[in-house]
């Protein structure tokens, strides 16, 4: 009797941990430019310049940042110049892939995939990545970063889109379905 009431107090828990970590995340629609719109979480915020430089490293300026308050969450849009033309996402997916393998100590993909959204085709490559510290700072034990991203890539008038959501790990639980949505919802006119 007692085990009973042992398991079923940590199942119950264990479920209100979980609904409680993927929480609905309230989204609105946002016209990014005159030719990309796409649903966001109400509650996240353009980055600043500074908060830019300091996490994102780029000659590019991105198109849009955006950050959760608690800046643990990132969203952002970049436009590069591309060679590819319209029919090789498969080898821009590719592409992109031996770069994440390249920059990753492990890397776990979720996606690896070609989908279409509204009639426009997008590369997604979702996954979970760890990074070692292999030369840590002030002599401190090595430590490892996990992220979870989930990017797509879509050819746009002889330019490379690419939509990047980041958040630690740990998040994961409560921000892959809003990651979903909001890539879901991305709009593009041409």
């Amino acid at each position: 009797m007692r085990r009973t009431l042992t398991v079923s107090v940590v199942s119950f828990l264990s479920l209100f941990l979980i609904c409680k970590a993927s929480a609905q995340v309230d989204m609105i629609r946002l016209k990014v430019n005159d030719e990309i719109s796409l649903k966001m979480p109400e509650s996240f915020i353009p980055m600043t310049e500074a908060e830019m430089i300091n996490k994102y490293m780029s000659y590019r300026t991105p198109l849009a940042m955006f950050t959760s308050e608690d800046r643990t969450v990132d969203f952002g849009i970049n436009k590069n110049s591309s060679p590819w033309a319209g029919n090789d996402l498969t080898i821009l997916k590719d592409f992109y892939k031996a770069n994440v393998l390249n920059l990753f100590t492990e890397v776990k993909f979720i996606q690896d995939d070609i989908i279409n959204i509204s009639g426009r085709d997008f590369a997604v490559l979702e996954f979970v990545s760890r990074i070692d510290d292999e030369e840590s700072t002030f002599g401190s034990l090595n430590k490892a970063v996990s992220k979870y991203s989930y990017i797509m890539y879509t050819l746009h008038q002889g330019n490379v889109l690419l939509f990047n959501f980041t958040c630690g790990a740990t998040g994961r639980a409560k921000w892959q379905q809003p990651a979903n949505e909001i890539m879901q919802s991305i709009r593009i006119k041409e």
